[in-house]
């Protein structure tokens, strides 16, 4: 077994010490952080208050720190203008051939290059995000569908009030489609040109498709079944927002027990339904 040289002992013990984790305090706050956080944090306090020395080193530092970054992000941008040069090739030459497309992760498309804050990728990453989002267009549309035949077939006209009309599956519909990658969302002018089109389809050929599109993913459910009105969409998607915020705030704990999920779930459920509109 070849010996340790006593630099990398040393080097050992170094980095055991620096990234071992203390105790810091902000203030009234007190946090754990590492060795060299609070060396760092204390160098930066001390600088501020006038000493010439940690001004200088800082100023250093942060110049060498960003100019490490920048290195970083420009070699970061070139790897991917690169790769998507070589995508969109790979492309064309498929188009011409008149092939298939390649399925390639990431696609070119879903790459965003920012030269100041680096690469962004928005969309799907390997063949099963791919399944998942292509799952949720079909969804998209099905709701869509739903929405023509729910406008067609609603018959509760003893309101004026749009919320107790249809409108919940077009609400979800929309919802699925802000939450898409942007090469696979209907803009506005699409959104708008399905829904024109559906209403040119046949009711009775509507109440196939409908059924036969939720059968396609799945689901189990009687022909010509609608929508709740848009009132009940509206609060549910206000209670799952307030879920997620709740979650990610830590009133919530996703780890708890599935009984207390339950009794926060129905007090959530009790506090939106006394609130709703």
């Amino acid at each position: 077994m070849p010996k340790t040289s006593e630099s990398t002992s040393t080097s050992s013990i170094f980095l055991k010490q620096v990234e071992r984790i203390v105790t810091v305090r902000e203030g009234e706050t007190i946090r754990e952080a590492p060795a060299i956080e609070a060396v760092i944090q204390s160098q930066v306090a001390s600088a501020c208050k006038g000493n010439a020395l940690a001004q200088k080193d800082i100023i250093n530092r942060h110049e060498r720190a960003t100019d490490e970054k920048r290195q970083r992000l420009q070699a970061e941008v070139e790897r991917c203008e690169h790769y998507i040069s070589g995508a969109r090739s790979e492309m064309a030459a498929a188009e011409r051939l008149g092939q298939q497309a390649p399925r390639l992760f990431p696609h070119p498309d879903d790459i965003y290059i920012d030269r100041e804050t680096g690469v962004r990728f928005v969309g799907p990453f390997d063949e099963e995000s791919l399944t998942q989002v292509e799952e949720t267009c079909r969804v998209r549309d099905i709701l869509l569908m739903q929405d023509a035949l729910d406008q067609r077939s609603w018959n509760d006209l003893d309101s004026d009030d749009p919320l107790d009309g249809p409108g919940t599956a077009l609400l979800f519909a929309q919802i699925l489609n802000d939450g898409l990658p942007d090469r696979f969302k209907l803009d506005d002018p699409s959104f708008v040109g399905r829904m024109m089109r559906l209403e040119c389809i046949p009711k009775r050929q509507l109440l196939k498709d409908v059924y036969r599109g939720w059968q396609s993913i799945g689901l189990s459910t009687r022909r010509g079944r609608l929508f709740p009105p848009l009132r009940y969409g509206k609060t549910l998607v206000a209670l799952l927002l307030e879920l997620v915020r709740r979650v990610r705030n830590g009133y919530l704990d996703g780890s708890a027990a599935p009984e207390d999920i339950e009794a926060d779930l129905a007090d959530l459920i009790l506090e939106g339904l006394h609130g709703a509109p």
